[in-house]
């Protein structure tokens, strides 16, 4: 009598357990959901010493949570003695105040173009006997994480293609960033020139902007660069780009002055923000 109740009972629980998985099958936000405590569950690698270093993992987060807005007005994040840029690009194209908290407030990250755990390298500057300063980068092999983002609570789209750019290798060699589907007034900065520019290592390229209905777009103009989407671009991501450096007089390269480079400028292609 007492193994009938058992075997009963047996077949009661897994009747209920059955019921409870087939149930979250039915329910695709709950998978999407269910997939949520995976990504929080990545463990980041500790940075061996001062020169490695390892991204961290942001989907899930909320933007007002990550990094901190720099005096030049970039998102950013702290990894040992250097930093990284956080560029965040929302479905569609629409402009994120990163100087404001309850803009940022206001969406969530859902993917990120470089996977977590993936190798930051730093290479320090030297004095004149070429002893290693603590806290002065040079150069690191990736300079910005571009983020998807979506408004907290939305079930918007919000795959965006994200391309993973191939980590620069040294100072003379990098690759070309993928500009599609970012706010014009959040790709690059203006130069002291009043021309829209991007930092590549030691050097920069030039952007050239091209409306989708020709009209002038003043890259000064920052308020007006905010009601733009960038759709394309003349130079195709992960286009390697070389540079030559200066030399003194007794030949020696100089870190930071490039004397040449293969691309100088890429032409853009944008439209309104908003306009399918």
């Amino acid at each position: 009598m007492k193994r009938a109740i058992s075997l009963l009972l047996v077949i009661v629980m897994t009747t209920i357990a059955l019921a409870g998985c087939d149930s979250k099958s039915e329910n695709p936000a709950g998978n999407a959901n269910s997939k949520q405590p995976t990504d929080e569950s990545i463990t980041i690698k500790n940075s061996p010493d001062k020169y490695t270093w390892y991204i961290k993992n942001y989907v899930g987060k909320n933007c007002a949570s990550i990094g901190y807005t720099s005096m030049g007005g970039d998102r950013m994040d702290h990894y040992g003695a250097g930093y990284i840029e956080l560029v965040m690009v929302t479905p569609d194209g629409a402009y994120i105040d990163i100087e404001t908290d309850d803009d940022l407030k206001q969406y969530v990250v859902t993917a990120q173009s470089y996977a977590p755990n993936t190798e930051l390298k730093y290479v320090f500057d030297t004095d004149e006997a070429g002893n290693e300063y603590e806290n002065l980068v040079q150069s690191q092999n990736i300079e910005e994480i571009v983020l998807c983002v979506k408004k907290v609570g939305s079930s918007e789209e919000t795959s965006l293609g994200l391309t993973e750019i191939t980590p620069s290798p040294d100072k003379y060699t990098w690759y070309i960033r993928d500009y599609s589907g970012r706010n014009l007034a959040s790709c690059g900065y203006l130069s002291m020139g009043g021309d829209r520019m991007d930092h590549y290592g030691a050097g920069y390229i030039k952007f050239v902007i091209v409306s989708d209905d020709g009209s002038f777009i003043d890259p000064e103009d920052t308020e007006l660069l905010k009601n733009y989407v960038i759709t394309g671009q003349s130079v195709s991501p992960n286009t390697e780009l070389k540079y030559v450096f200066s030399t003194d007089s007794e030949g020696n390269e100089y870190d930071n002055l490039v004397q040449s480079q293969n691309i100088e400028e890429i032409e853009i292609t944008v439209k309104p923000v908003g306009n399918n």
